[in-house]
């Protein structure tokens, strides 16, 4: 879709440029992970990237749905490189156990004060899940309790 080599070296400052900075072709618009220029403490832990559109006239969504797009013209089937994983809301509390079971969770991937909330606030949930199962709610537990 570039028109690069294979051993094109997509972080130099050149490419970049080619690919963000300046005005693509109409069927140019894509969506591509780069490394941030600056560094802080959180994406550090988390290792991260952004997904970035080349073309600030479209939408995010739109310049990915024109990737998507051009790799299918191109018989490259977007679920070789691209996964949706939808949870769904009963298995909520079982994902965020598993994941705070191999040291995933809002603590560990936001260092300070905001993740470490988030994440008592998550552990709380999945408590009240785990000890007042189908009650989870404290309004419906208070009216649970009231009712006995």
């Amino acid at each position: 879709m570039l028109g690069l080599t294979g051993d094109a070296d997509i972080s130099s400052q050149e490419v970049f440029r080619k690919i963000f900075w300046s005005c693509p072709k109409d069927d140019m618009q894509l969506v591509m992970a780069v490394e941030p220029y600056k560094i802080n403490e959180r994406l550090t832990i988390q290792r991260g990237l952004f997904l970035l559109g080349n073309d600030l006239r479209f939408s995010f969504e739109n310049c990915l749905v024109n990737l998507l797009l051009h790799a299918r013209r191109q018989n490259r089937p977007s679920n070789e490189w691209l996964h949706k994983i939808e949870v769904a809301a009963g298995a909520r509390a079982d994902v965020l156990r598993t994941l705070d079971n191999v040291n995933i969770n809002s603590a560990t991937l936001f260092p300070g004060l905001d993740g470490f909330c988030e994440s008592l606030q998550v552990a709380v949930q999945i408590q009240e899940l785990d000890f007042w199962p189908g009650i989870a709610q404290t309004e419906d537990r208070e009216k649970w309790v009231k009712g006995i």
